[in-house]
């Protein structure tokens, strides 16, 4: 059996992920009744899923898709573990996965041993949109995984704000810091390493380093840090998971507006009593009246409207990724909320169009509260 093609280097386990494999004994209905190709997904070394494919009927090629498969064994959590520049690694089965194909036949209801092995290949989570190549993780190995502007607005009391790094070989890299240099070590292939350059987690490893603006150098990119004393309103910073599989953060520190949505259960009865011992109808219980309408449920869904400063064009283009992302965090004092966006469309603004404007979001908080039961 010979494998035709298979996903290139760099794909998306939000792509599809095709493999095209042929023998000959295809061709063969006499010989090889009711012939499969079967195919096994292996990760990390254990199989996954199984799966049988009839030859096509053009040219008898065998063809699987397995990335709805691989996307299953893929799980990006934001849970950074450390304090300090380098907040956590996400390694194999939270950003980057390492898959296998065996193929083997099926005739006569029988199914053989082994008779293809394809090599072990790395696919990442990540997503192209419109795109006219699948592949754009090429060109960003050890490198920032962000479109984000070089110029950046973080607080003073910022303690986590998040730039993902591209780890393609294991090593050591470099964050340079206002001229200091910070050695991460011992990271692994394959891997984002997520970077905490706000001034908290600078200054907890090199304290007092932080005082004023400062510049953060990696991979080659250099951002520039204005460092903001105190907003006028309050800073609420959003955490969320970007196009290339990794998690940064915006700050939303204008006017805000909290909100609920509320869920009200009642029931109904009579205006009057009946007093119990002499007959007569009263309409209240010494001054106070009765209820003619008595709520015994009430239950609540929390809002939040935040809202960026004044933004230019590559920051709409860039916070088309914050709108799209299905993870995102709200971060109130030292707590990450989960929430989700409410707003189902997206315009990308520009300047010359629609002169300075600023971004606003309703979060919605994911739980839903309960008052006390009457």
């Amino acid at each position: 059996m010979t494998i035709k093609s298979f996903p290139a280097a760099y794909s998306s386990v939000n792509d599809p992920l095709i493999w095209v494999v042929y023998d000959a004994h295809s061709t063969d209905p006499t010989t090889y009744p009711n012939y499969k190709y079967v195919a096994d997904c292996f990760i990390n070394g254990v199989k996954i899923a199984t799966s049988r494919r009839f030859q096509d009927p053009t040219n008898n090629f065998g063809v699987f898709d397995f990335s709805t498969e691989i996307r299953e064994f893929i799980n990006a959590k934001l849970n950074p573990i450390n304090t300090g520049i380098l907040a956590k690694e996400m390694p194999q089965g939270e950003w980057a996965i390492d898959v296998q194909l065996k193929f083997r036949e099926e005739y006569n209801g029988t199914v053989g041993g082994y008779v293809a092995t394809d090599s072990v290949r790395t696919f990442f989570n990540h997503y192209n949109a419109r795109t006219s190549e699948l592949t754009i993780l090429a060109s960003l190995g050890s490198k920032p995984l962000s479109t984000r502007q070089i110029n950046i607005e973080v607080f003073q009391n910022n303690d986590n704000f998040f730039l993902p790094y591209f780890c393609e070989s294991s090593g050591n890299f470099n964050v340079v810091i206002n001229g200091t240099t910070k050695t991460i070590a011992g990271v692994h292939n394959n891997s984002i390493q997520l970077l905490n350059i706000s001034p908290v987690a600078i200054n907890s490893e090199y304290p007092a380093l932080i005082n004023d603006n400062y510049t953060v150098t990696v991979g080659g990119t250099t951002y520039q840090c204005k460092v903001i004393c105190e907003p006028v309103h309050k800073n609420y910073p959003v955490h969320f998971l970007n196009k290339f599989g990794g998690f940064e953060t915006f700050n939303f520190y204008k006017a805000h507006r909290q909100s609920f949505d509320i869920e009200r259960k009642s029931y109904k009865q009579l205006p009057y009593k009946i007093d119990s011992t002499t007959g007569a109808m009263t309409i209240k219980d010494g001054t106070i009246m009765n209820q003619q309408e008595t709520m015994f449920g009430i239950r609540f869904k929390e809002k939040l409207k935040v809202q960026t400063n004044l933004l230019n064009d590559a920051d709409w283009q860039y916070l088309e990724q914050l709108i799209l992302s299905p993870i995102v965090y709200l971060q109130d004092g030292p707590t990450l909320y989960p929430v989700t966006i409410s707003e189902s469309n997206y315009e990308v603004k520009q300047i010359e169009i629609d002169n300075l404007n600023t971004l606003s979001l309703e979060l919605s908080f994911g739980s839903n509260y309960k008052t006390q039961f009457n």
